[in-house]
């Protein structure tokens, strides 16, 4: 991947998505709440300090690396919502870049300290990452698994299989339903997101406005996460990259 004479790879269009995965520390630390904004200060307030650590630590991942793509300093980016597809409402729609104005579309997803951040433009997108920890999978199934995904589940005999079969499942329908942007509203036992297939799978239902199908497919996210990609179809394939840069000194260079 070519970078500019800052070291940041060119913003991506609407045929690739760049994927940045991180670690937020253990502690905030002060360069990263220095370059969030009030909204996000307050609600790193109202955190116990664990929860805040995680969210602070991530929010400024964010904005380092947008702001490597639009040659901002991190502390000016601006966000806001796109409307509800469902609903209309601004407060929990698709996130967005509204300052600078920007095409970019992102989605950005926590598990414990562990994050992941999507990046493309013109084309909703959605990224889901979940610990591989233990999980109640057998109670919490019927809650969001439709039929056929319970089929698949239950036809593993082995118990560590029906856990991947069960985290794919949920990290492609969080993921589907962040790039919408209407969130747990959808009705998770009718929305089929094939998990008994790893390649690539094409998701629709009525219920998930903003687009009229979606790919998903899964990402290789370590030994302790597992994670899932979904972005808008019907446009232009989509080449996905992990940029190899250091959007920490990129980002202080930018500045």
């Amino acid at each position: 991947m070519t970078v500019d004479a800052h070291g940041f790879p060119p913003p991506p269009t609407s045929g690739a998505v760049h994927l940045f995965r991180g670690r937020a520390p253990t502690e905030p630390e002060a360069a990263d709440l220095a370059i969030l904004d009030a909204a996000e200060l307050e609600r790193f307030a109202r955190m116990v300090p664990t929860a805040g650590a995680q969210f602070a630590g991530s929010r400024a991942a964010v904005r380092r690396i947008l702001a490597g793509y639009v040659r901002e300093t991190p502390g000016r980016l601006g966000f806001g919502r796109r409307s509800c597809p469902g609903c209309g409402s601004p407060d929990h729609g698709p996130p967005q870049l509204i300052r600078p104005a920007s095409t970019l579309a992102f989605s950005l997803s926590r598990s414990d300290y562990d994050w992941l951040l999507a990046v493309t433009a013109d084309r909703l997108v959605g990224v889901d990452i979940e610990g591989a920890a233990a999980v109640d999978f057998d109670r919490v199934a019927p809650m969001v698994m439709t039929p056929a995904e319970l089929a698949a589940l239950r036809a593993e005999p082995e118990e560590q299989v029906r856990k991947a079969v069960f985290l794919r499942c949920w990290t492609r329908k969080e993921a589907v339903l962040k790039a919408s942007g209407i969130g747990l509203m959808a009705p998770l036992r009718e929305i089929d997101v094939q998990p008994a297939s790893s390649g690539l799978v094409t998701v629709s239902h009525e219920a998930i406005v903003g687009a009229a199908s979606w790919l998903v497919q899964d990402l290789a996210a370590g030994s302790r996460c597992v994670a899932a990609l979904a972005v808008q179809a019907g446009l232009p394939a989509v080449e996905i990259s992990w940029p190899a840069v250091d959007w920490q000194q990129l980002a202080a260079v930018v500045s």
